[in-house]
């Protein structure tokens, strides 16, 4: 059959030694439904919905109401099949296996018409025994999948002892029921911000190998500090090695052995293998004049990585086969000690021995459609991590471990990833099968990812210890439902998850849920009366209906890793998702792709407690202006949540405080709807992420008011200590562009700290400022070097909401002076455009819309209160100027006020 690939990896060519060979099975197969009234072309890795599309059978399953309109789908059972050639010498093999990466999710396996397997897990890879099976010549393989939706159904209703909550996700979700009880993406059977697209299909690579005595089949390399005399690193190498059934009697004896490469550095150790599996650890010392360089975090230095290739040597055959592995050197310690003036416990990473603040944001499936995922795409939303100033990102525990290249970006960009394992929200049983299955998974997984430096924590699960400690699904209903959820859960994230990655890497912290109270969970048999506590590990915080610009309402948590509030994506993506006569804010398609209960009321209300709302212009402008204003509000929301969490790192306050944390929900999107992402499906920046790329940065000020007193933070991510940093603090009137009053001061900036440079009443500021009313004026701050370079974002603080802003008008804002820069290496972009952007008035929340031109801007949805600025807009496609001018468009908040004009 077309599309057939022999792949020969030959370890040796000398008579007598051993090789192995490969058959890539990717590429075009047969699907079919169990019907028989469904046959088209498939591709693998893929899925059927991808397939069908493909095929013309059905339309874009993001389209309108199709997630429902194609439900059909998934609860359908679909079969992949194809032939394949095998040339004879193959068959001489003492070992012929079905490799099988990744299968989605329940599937039975028959190659030339005989079963040889059974899979249950979508993250586990299988192998499959083929010696007794394959011919010479053609073959045939059919993979017959079983609807997920029916198999979850079937394990809960068998489940009769007690039931394992919840039983189906709330209706506004329009999803499917039980995730809980498969081994699958919990996220494809529905969640609060994505559709349920409940797929089958084969969504990793599928090949036959054969080999004659041994394969190397995982490596997994942990780096600790060595005595920092005669060893500054030690390197545990540990080898997974499957080994052929024919050394079950004669096992074989040899040299395994570690190189680092492009160094003279390696060890040896004398092995005998015996079937059908060994594992073996070597470790390597690295001597101080070796001088490897260290995995650091962006922004704290490079991201050096290293290759190591491990081969077994064979004292009768030679030559055997071979690993490379690329890894690198650095530490990682979570602290959780006593701090002076406050109960509990710390909370925060160390990197190679440096305190680190973690910024960042949440990171979900980027597709329901795995396939669809491309890995230029994988870059361009890591990229857009580390532009908006990020260095973490936590992989949630709902949708899958994600593909390699995540992780090998992630290393290269210097992002750090806090991995949860996939237990999301619910219960789970904890039957035999269930948790062998699961121990499997967890073994795979912790190798497959634990070589990437940039993971540097395990997390068991999201939510499930807040689930079971605060009874959201009647857990502690009875006494007795009391202790048995609590012994499962223990049985499961602590007996089984936590043993099994502890086995295997003790060179990262492994935390059991989040959030949770870290050590203190421990103490408290590994699930906390208050998951939530401030003084102990990690919190979620959400709270919809108090002002978001109300400080005081957050919790001083030692570290934030979950917090949000909704906004829509931009007008260009929904409408590729939907029709004109969708376009309106109580559309029926609008209410469906909301997923979370009264979720477009709590965005109005966030819009109503501090903007007008828009007027005039038809129902398509004002559709789009609530978008707009929906992403302003989320932004001010997210940019004063998060300042609060970076100005607490230093100090505590009525005993909280020392917040190391910061990673909001939540990065990006699986569609197009509203939800709490900064990046929209297809890699848009909403405003908020350009709000993160200035909360996040650095060196920043922090403005606001406590009570009657106006103070300003400087806060500093930095390594190094700054002498003589000046802070400017501005008063200025919506009515001019010229600040009525300046105030500086000159200090010495202390490394990793946020300190207090001005602490002044507001009254008294505005009086000597001679501001003419609190509703006509406004502060910003910012930090400098040398008293003219500024050091970071200019911020603001706004004194009133805008319904009553005095002075403010509508500005008439255009955009000149359009050029390409041909230097445009530094955002990666096709191309770089330069344009000035003029003002006729200060502006508040300038947006800059390039339309259905895919890029980004330096800036956006800032205040202008100089009358010129110069941007850059990145594209990620080459434009002409001529293009840009055509789409480009420009408002600010006041533009949704049209009646008048």
């Amino acid at each position: 059959m077309a599309g057939v690939r022999f792949v020969l990896l030959f370890i040796s060519v000398i008579l007598g030694l051993s090789y192995e060979e490969g058959i890539d099975l990717n590429g075009e197969w047969n699907v079919e439904n169990n019907k028989g009234d469904i046959k088209i072309r498939g591709t693998v890795p893929g899925c059927v919905h991808t397939d069908l599309m493909a095929a013309g059978k059905i339309g874009d399953p993001y389209y309108r109401f199709n997630d429902v309109e194609y439900r059909w789908i998934a609860k359908e059972n679909w079969t992949y099949s194809r032939e394949f050639d095998v040339p004879e010498g193959m068959l001489d093999f003492n070992e012929l296996l079905l490799l099988c990466e990744g299968l989605d999710t329940v599937a039975t396996i028959f190659v030339n018409g005989k079963f040889v397997g059974q899979s249950d897990n979508m993250f586990k890879r299988f192998m499959f025994d083929l010696k007794s099976v394959l011919k010479s010549g053609r073959n045939a393989i059919a993979v017959n999948f079983t609807s997920a939706i029916t198999y979850a159904m079937e394990k809960n209703a068998s489940h009769t002892r007690y039931m394992v909550p919840p039983d189906c996700p709330p209706a506004v979700q329009k999803g499917e029921c039980h995730p809980n009880f498969i081994r699958k993406e919990q996220c494809s059977f529905s969640w609060d911000w994505g559709p349920a697209f409940v797929t089958q299909g084969i969504w990793k690579n599928i090949s036959v190998q054969g080999y004659d005595n041994s394969v190397i089949r995982d490596v997994l390399i942990t780096t600790r500090k060595g005595d920092g005399r005669s060893v500054s690193w030690k390197v545990d190498v540990n080898v997974f090695i499957d080994v052929a059934s024919t050394a079950t009697n004669t096992p074989l004896a040899g040299i395994l052995n570690a190189q680092l490469d492009g160094f003279q550095v390696s060890v040896n150790k004398s092995v005998t293998l015996s079937a059908p599996k060994e594992s073996v650890t070597l470790t390597m010392n690295i001597s101080p004049d070796i001088g490897v360089g260290k995995w650091w975090p962006v922004g704290y230095g490079r991201q050096m990585l290293y290759d190591l290739t491990v081969s077994f040597i064979n004292k009768e055959l030679g030559e055997g086969p071979t690993k490379t592995v690329k890894f690198g050197f650095r530490t990682v310690e979570l602290v959780q000690e006593k701090i002076p003036g406050s109960p509990g416990l710390s909370f925060y990473f160390k990197i190679n021995d440096l305190p680190i603040f973690m910024k960042g944001s949440n990171w979900i499936p980027a597709d329901a459609f795995k396939n669809r995922i491309t890995p230029e795409y994988t870059r361009y939303l890591l990229q857009s991590a580390v532009d908006a100033n990020m260095n973490t990102l936590r992989v949630w525990g709902g949708g899958i471990y994600e593909h390699d290249d995540v992780y090998d970006i992630a290393d290269e960009l210097g992002i750090m990833i806090w991995q949860d394992f996939m237990f999301a929200c619910a219960m789970y049983p904890v039957d035999d099968d269930f948790l062998g299955n699961v121990r499997e998974e967890i073994q795979q997984q912790v190798v497959r990812i634990g070589n990437h430096p940039s993971v540097i924590a395990w997390s068991g699960n999201n939510e499930n210890e807040a689930a079971l400690a605060t009874n959201w699904y009647g857990t502690d209903n009875s006494s007795w439902l009391y202790y048995t959820f609590r012994a499962d859960y223990v049985k499961l994230y602590i007996d089984v998850i936590k043993a099994e990655v502890e086995s295997l890497d003790q060179s990262r912290p492994f935390i059991s849920s989040s959030p949770s109270n870290g050590k203190e969970t421990v103490m408290e048999h590994s699930v906390a009366q208050d998951p939530y506590d401030n003084h102990y590990g990690d919190v979620h915080y959400y709270n919809y209906l108090t002002d978001c610009w109300d400080w005081t309402t957050f919790p001083k948590t030692r570290f934030a890793s979950e917090y949000g509030f909704q906004s829509w994506p931009s007008f260009h993506t929904l409408k590729n998702a939907s029709e004109e006569g969708d376009w309106t804010l109580n559309s029926g398609f609008n209410n469906h792709r909301q997923h979370h209960g009264d979720g477009n009321a709590q965005m109005m209300g966030q819009v109503m407690l501090h903007f007008p709302l828009p007027t005039g212009g038809g129902s398509l402008q004002q559709y789009k202006d609530f978008i707009y204003l929906s992403q302003v509000a989320q932004s001010m929301c997210i940019k004063t949540e998060s300042e609060f969490y970076r100005r607490s790192r230093s100090e505590i306050v009525n005993g909280t405080g020392h917040t190391m944390g910061a990673l909001y929900w939540q990065l990006n999107d699986i569609w197009q709807g509203p939800t709490w992402s900064s990046l929209e499906y297809g890699g848009r920046w909403k405003m908020l992420h350009y709000y993160a790329a200035k909360f996040f940065a650095p060196v920043m000020t922090v403005i606001f008011e406590d009570k009657e007193q106006l103070k300003v933070y400087a806060v500093s991510d930095l390594a190094i200590k700054q002498n003589q940093v000046t802070s400017q603090l501005q008063l200025w009137t919506w009515s001019s562009f010229k600040p009525l009053q300046n105030w500086t001061v000159t200090f010495d900036m202390e490394a990793n700290t946020a300190m207090v440079v001005f602490n002044m009443t507001t009254t008294q500021l505005l009086k000597s400022g001679r501001c003419p009313a609190r509703e006509a004026c406004y502060f910003t701050s910012a930090v400098y070097l040398n008293k003219t370079r500024l050091y970071g974002p200019v911020n603001a603080h706004f004194l009133t909401s805008f319904q009553s802003a005095k002075g403010l008008t509508k500005a008439r804002i255009t955009v000149t002076n359009v050029t390409i820069l041909h230097d445009a290496s530094k955002a990666k972009a096709a191309t770089t455009l330069r344009l000035e952007l003029k003002t006729t008035a200060p502006a508040p929340f300038v947006w800059l819309d390039a339309g259905d031109l895919e890029g980004r801007f330096s800036d956006n949805g800032f205040l202008m209160n100089t009358e010129t600025i110069t941007l850059e807009f990145y594209a990620r496609k080459s434009v002409t100027v001529a293009m840009f001018q055509k789409e480009v468009t420009v408002q600010s908040l006041m533009d949704i006020k049209r009646e008048n004009y």
